[in-house]
This record gives structure tokens, C-alpha cells and sequence, in this order.
């Protein structure tokens, strides 16, 4: 059987899974050392989010709770912009 031939200066095979040690993260550090910004994963788009609602109610597939349910979450958000919330 045939044997890869070592690179002088290298003591482990490089290939599928082993990167070269000179480019694997460094100690401490990683991928994405600045990271996401606090809140990006959570944010949502309001507008968006209004309109699947809304997608949800003219439906007619929806089960009518779930329709009673999107009816009352766009309730409150209107009551909440208006400032009418408890």
C-alpha cells in the first residue's frame, strides 16, 4: 500500500478534517471574534410579522382557534401602540 509522504516539518497528516496547525484558530480566539450584535437574533420585523398574522385570519385552512388566537395578538399590539395596554 502506498504511503503519503510527509512534508519536512510536519508531524500529523494534513487533509479532510486536519487543517495545517499554522491555520486553525488560535487559542482563545474564534470564527467570529467581533460576534453578533446583542438583540439581531431577536429582532423581528413588526410589519412582517403583522402581515402573517393577518395572512393567518383571511385564511380559510386556519383552524378557527388558531384564527381567534392571531385575532387577539393583533388586538393587543394595537392596543399596546395606541398606549391603551393595562
Amino acid at each position: 500500500m502506498h504511503r503519503k509522504k510527509r512534508r519536512p516539518g510536519i508531524g500529523y497528516r494534513i487533509g479532510y478534517c486536519r487543517p495545517p496547525k499554522r491555520t486553525r484558530f488560535k487559542k482563545g480566539t474564534s470564527g467570529n471574534p467581533k460576534g453578533r450584535r446583542k438583540g439581531s437574533r431577536n429582532r423581528v420585523n413588526h410589519r412582517l410579522a403583522l402581515d402573517k398574522l393577518v395572512a393567518i385570519m383571511k385564511s380559510k385552512r386556519t383552524p378557527t382557534a388558531v384564527q381567534m388566537k392571531a385575532a387577539k395578538i393583533i388586538l393587543d399590539l394595537a392596543f399596546q401602540a395606541a398606549g391603551l395596554s393595562e
